[in-house]
């Protein structure tokens, strides 16, 4: 048995919780109380003074390219995701999709990706689908990929964009119904990640889905609804309507131009705009291309996204935009644990939870990591790297 006892520490469960120890054991915190003191027999393998920092859920990132992006050249094409990464970040669960490229790179290649860095340590999922219908999938069907493979758990399109062909609203509703059953089948909510692209149109063919089936809402997560303000509203709106808005940290003025909303304030004003603040979530689009087109479809600029940005924006929205801590951590633990079916094990620092806890320093900047229980990162310094880094 490894036990780990983490004392003085102020918790974000992620609700405030003011100071308690926390013992892990094994995999999972044992308990949560304001002194705890172990018998002699119970000697921790690890007693970890945080001095009231504050010990968070570890952060859950439902939208990491984890086989890497590209889109502007082979040359372009960005490496698989390296597990220090994620640490450095202070994700500890981490959701993988394809991106552009799915060609050279498939849904079965993601969910290889995924168990190597399972294997590792974190804790992972994916989606089936990717950005062009008829969907990739691994099993030839998007709700066997459900019922099959246990690290579905969502499935992935893209709409507005130039990079795939219009999608009508009944093209939209059926694989969105395929996703629903799908997760029936596992006895979990099924997601569809729904790609926001540049077009006009935005997320008009999302309200044309769920009008006609209004019980589909639950399902649906609009992504990188920061890109614009036009973008932004609507997604607002679906919040309002039952589904989900998801702010993209890893896109910003300098990689898609001065229209983009900086993410943390992007939070901030649909709180303060009365969006119901479960709706909201965070996360990277980390490990992918980001590309910025000019008029005539040329590329202008091309960078990978930073998965790490999902904790500076997270600091942002409590530094910069006056959000609480509980307010802030919900877009990226506790909200996206509920949506995927995996709260409490998840996205929460109580007895019975996962023992993914983040220990954040004076500044809000990961200080001290456990994944599953492992120590794994440590005064900012990662203290597992992957098989093949460095």
């Amino acid at each position: 048995m490894n036990a780990v006892l983490v004392k003085n520490a102020h918790v974000y469960a992620p609700e405030d919780l003011g100071r308690n120890d926390i013992l892990l054991v094994n995999d999972k915190i044992a308990a949560l109380a304001p002194d705890i003191t172990l018998p002699a027999c119970l000697e921790p393998a690890l007693l970890l003074d945080a001095e009231g920092r504050a010990a968070v859920p570890g952060f859950i990132d439902a939208h990491v390219h984890i086989t890497g992006g590209g889109e502007a050249g082979f040359h372009t094409q960005v490496p698989p995701l390296p597990l220090s990464v994620p640490l450095s970040g202070g994700v500890t669960t981490l959701g993988g999709l394809l991106g552009t490229d799915g060609v050279t790179r498939h849904v079965d290649n993601v969910l290889a990706k995924a168990c190597s860095l399972e294997e590792e340590g974190l804790s992972t999922f994916i989606m089936t689908g990717g950005y062009p219908l008829p969907s990739p999938t691994i099993t030839g069907s998007v709700t066997r990929d459900f019922a099959c493979v246990s690290k579905v758990r969502g499935g992935k399109i893209a709409i507005a964009d130039h990079r795939v062909a219009p999608v009508s609203a009944a093209q939209l509703a059926a694989l969105a119904t395929d996703v629903r059953v799908g997760g029936m089948l596992r006895g979990i909510v099924g997601m569809l990640i729904i790609h926001i692209g540049a077009a006009p149109e935005g997320l008009a063919r999302i309200f044309e889905v769920i009008d006609q089936c209004p019980y589909l809402a639950r399902h649906l997560i609009a992504t990188h609804i920061n890109r614009s303000p036009q973008a932004f509203e609507q997604a607002m709106l679906l919040a309002r309507r039952g589904g989900f808005m998801d702010v993209s940290s890893g896109l910003n003025s300098a990689t898609l131009g001065p229209d983009t909303l900086k993410p943390s304030t992007a939070i901030a004003v649909a709180l303060r705009s009365g969006v119901p603040p479960e709706q909201i979530l965070m996360s990277s689009d980390g490990n992918g291309s980001a590309a910025r087109y000019d008029d005539q479809g040329h590329v202008e600029g091309l960078v990978a996204s930073d998965l790490r940005t999902l904790c500076a924006e997270f600091r942002d929205c409590v530094l910069a935009e006056g959000l609480s801590m509980t307010q802030a951590l919900a877009p990226v633990t506790s909200n996206v644990a509920r949506a995927f079916s995996l709260f409490p094990a998840k996205g929460a620092l109580t007895a019975g939870s996962d023992a993914d806890v983040l220990v954040l320093d004076a500044d809000l900047r990961p200080w001290s990591l456990f994944a599953k229980g492992r120590h794994m990162l440590h005064e900012g310094r990662v203290l597992c790297k992957g098989t093949f880094e460095e």
